[in-house]
């Protein structure tokens, strides 16, 4: 118990996927008619509340990646280009990939989206059919702002502030302008991630079954006061990097999926959207299959990039 390392480098990654899990079975409840006639929803699966899996996914993930990003930053004694083109590349490469099994895909079941109208979407980050990709822009902007951040001579507790001052910023200006509140709700788990990585030594010797539990108490009472809350997924988050260390998760699926996250995330909507739409009227049934479509298209593409770099 507590015996691991915290925030071991195979707990993250394999924490990663879980997130990924979590957002994929989300998104499969997004906008499923759970009411309607014709559609079959079980009744027993309202007290899973699903519909609170793909925030607090993102939230674990933001955390890791504020962590991840503020760790290594910190650490490095310069900012080359190399390393800024690698960032570029893990960002953008599973965004490309996307749209090339997304044009195949609806070649194959659905021609007549192969219209000039992708073009626009691919232009503007965005998912087809025009859905706004928030997700991959707040990345984005979060990492750019962040390696900008240590370009500059300053003290990494300026840094940190900084981070957070425009995180909070960022909330009220999206509230301000009426974004739906996934645009913002979990994005102070991003600086709360580069927190813990500016103060690890501290973190790290918190007994991880304190945290864990005094943790889940607290989800609990938050739950039931108002799901959904920031406060939920930056409690959620820092339960799950200390409960890792006293549950074994590591596991080559979840490695995969956690390292290659960003595929999966994107793979997910034409699996989704079309390939296992037959399925759509029987909620568990598409659920499972989504996973399970999204995971092996993913393996095939990560192979295939894999082949094509060598």
């Amino acid at each position: 118990m507590g015996r691991k390392s915290f925030l071991d480098i195979s707990d993250t990654y394999c924490l990663r996927g879980i997130a990924m899990l979590m957002i994929i079975v989300g998104h499969t409840y997004n906008g499923y008619p759970v009411n309607s006639p014709g559609y079959y929803f079980p009744s027993w699966m309202n007290c899973l509340q699903i519909g609170l899996w793909g925030g607090m996914g993102v939230g674990v993930f933001l955390f890791l990646s504020g962590y991840g990003l503020f760790y290594t930053l910190s650490r490095r004694a310069t900012i080359d280009k190399r390393y800024v083109l690698s960032k570029i590349r893990r960002l953008f490469e599973p965004f490309i990939i996307y749209w090339i099994v997304e044009v195949i895909v609806l070649a194959v079941f659905n021609r007549s989206e192969l219209t000039l109208h992708l073009l626009k979407e691919m232009a503007t980050l965005s998912i087809h059919p025009d859905v706004e990709n928030w997700f991959f822009k707040v990345i984005i902007g979060v990492y750019i702002i962040t390696i900008v951040l240590f370009k500059w001579k300053m003290k990494n507790a300026v840094r940190l502030a900084v981070l957070f001052v425009l995180s909070l910023i960022y909330i009220v200006v999206m509230k301000e302008m009426g974004f739906g509140q996934w645009w913002y709700n979990t994005i102070l788990c991003f600086p709360l991630g580069a927190f813990v990585a500016y103060r690890y030594e501290w973190f790290a010797k918190l007994s991880p079954t304190w945290m864990s539990a005094s943790g889940c108490l607290l989800l609990l009472a938050i739950f039931f006061v108002h799901m959904n809350t920031i406060a939920f997924h930056l409690v959620f988050a820092l339960f799950c990097v200390y409960a890792v260390r006293l549950i074994n998760i590591q596991n080559k699926v979840l490695y995969f999926m956690g390292f290659n996250s960003f595929v999966f995330y994107y793979i997910e909507c034409p699996v989704m959207d079309e390939i296992m739409m037959f399925s759509y009227a029987n909620f568990p049934v598409y659920c499972v299959l989504s996973v399970v479509g999204t995971c092996v298209l993913s393996y095939l593409c990560v192979k295939c990039v894999g082949k094509i770099r060598f």
